[in-house]
């Protein structure tokens, strides 16, 4: 079997749960020395043999809750890395903590900003504020030099030049990558149930698309390349852990909830801490679902996927005579998509619907 490009740890700790959170996570006191023992327990049955990760990727809940020891046991069994992200909460971003992570070999940050805003922080459900949020910032790029900062937009009551107002604060900071997010309400989360309620109210659709739009001038302007619907970067500082994703290569996922390919197979770990200690005390793995990709499946999964990046997917992969199909020339001719070089792409007004025209060419696949 191929080997593995990315090692990602989730980490399912949080002090508390944001209300539009929809990823698996407790909100509970963080079991470091337990927990640590679980991953390298579940590392030994997944990958008995395997001593490095080219990318290791912490993410949550909230990994910055946990000591530097916790990253610095993980990484001394993972061998050698180019890029070791850690996602954290400004809250836990003193320099001396992140003094401690850079020695334990961490060498890229991502900042859950999301807001600088103290209105929107509150209706986020943020307990950090904007001067918290800055100071977070300032500690961590007077540490690292690959910093991303996530950014939401469409949040309650937020104006489109309220966001971008944000986002040219944020950029004459010499932040390396930046992360703009929709605000998704989830089914069966705290954000569903006020929205349901009329407790909150969303920005109109149209003001949101004028929030993601003039957020891409921006930071083209800023000289950030656009190379993932979402992901924006200095060139070169482009998240090397996500484009595995975005590019279906093999990772590997540790913990409650982390999903796993390879070689076409997916599989995904039990949402829930019990169990998964449970399995892994019984020295089983704690698969909760598995599912094996063959054929075309596969390949409507690498269009899925590769479709989100700027630079699209091979044309080749498509069936011969696909583009000449009536709702693909529309497609084609509307500027949703684009056929050039060889290559297909979402076009600019494929960016903000992305996903609806990734399954319309799938459906005429």
């Amino acid at each position: 079997m191929s080997e593995f490009k990315g090692l990602y740890v989730h980490v399912p700790f949080c002090r508390r749960k944001c209300p539009y959170c929809d990823f698996y996570s407790e909100a509970t006191e963080p079991k470091e020395r337990e927990f640590l023992k679980l991953i390298l327990t579940e590392l030994s049955l997944t990958s008995p043999e395997l001593s490095q990760f080219p990318t290791v990727y912490f993410g949550g809940g909230t990994p910055s809750i946990l000591p530097s020891s916790f990253f610095e046991a993980i990484l001394s069994k993972v061998g050698q890395f180019s890029e070791v992200t850690v996602e954290f909460n400004p809250e836990d971003a003193a320099t001396g903590k992140l003094k401690e992570l850079k020695e334990a070999g961490v060498n890229r940050i991502s900042l859950g900003i999301q807001s600088l805003s103290d209105r929107v922080l509150k209706a986020l459900g943020r307990k950090n504020r904007e001067k918290d949020n800055l100071k977070a910032l300032e500690n961590a790029l007077s540490v690292f030099s690959n910093v991303s900062v996530d950014l939401i937009y469409g949040a309650p009551g937020q104006k489109p030049e309220e966001f971008l107002k944000d986002l040219e604060r944020i950029t004459t900071y010499p932040v390396k990558h930046v992360s703009l997010y929709a605000l998704t309400v989830y089914e069966e989360t705290p954000l569903s149930e006020m929205v349901e309620k009329g407790q909150v109210e969303l920005p109109a659709e149209e003001e949101v698309r004028e929030a993601y739009y003039g957020a891409v001038e921006l930071l083209k302007s800023r000289g950030f390349t656009h190379y993932e619907i979402s992901n924006f970067a200095i060139k070169g500082f482009e998240s090397k852990h996500n484009l595995i994703y975005w590019r279906l290569e093999n990772y590997l996922g540790l913990g409650p909830s982390a999903a796993s390919f390879q070689d076409g197979v997916y599989w995904k770990n039990v949402p829930d801490y019990g169990r998964y200690r449970e399995l892994l005390k019984r020295g089983e793995p704690p698969i909760n679902e598995r599912v094996e990709f063959k054929g075309r499946e596969l390949l409507e999964l690498k269009i899925t996927m590769g479709m989100r990046l700027i630079e699209g997917v091979e044309a080749e992969l498509f069936p011969k005579g696909f583009f000449e199909r009536e709702r693909v020339k529309g497609l084609l001719e509307e500027g949703y998509v684009e056929l050039a070089e060889g290559r297909v792409k979402l076009g600019e007004k494929g960016l903000f619907v992305s996903n609806a025209v990734i399954g319309e060419l799938l459906s005429n696949f």
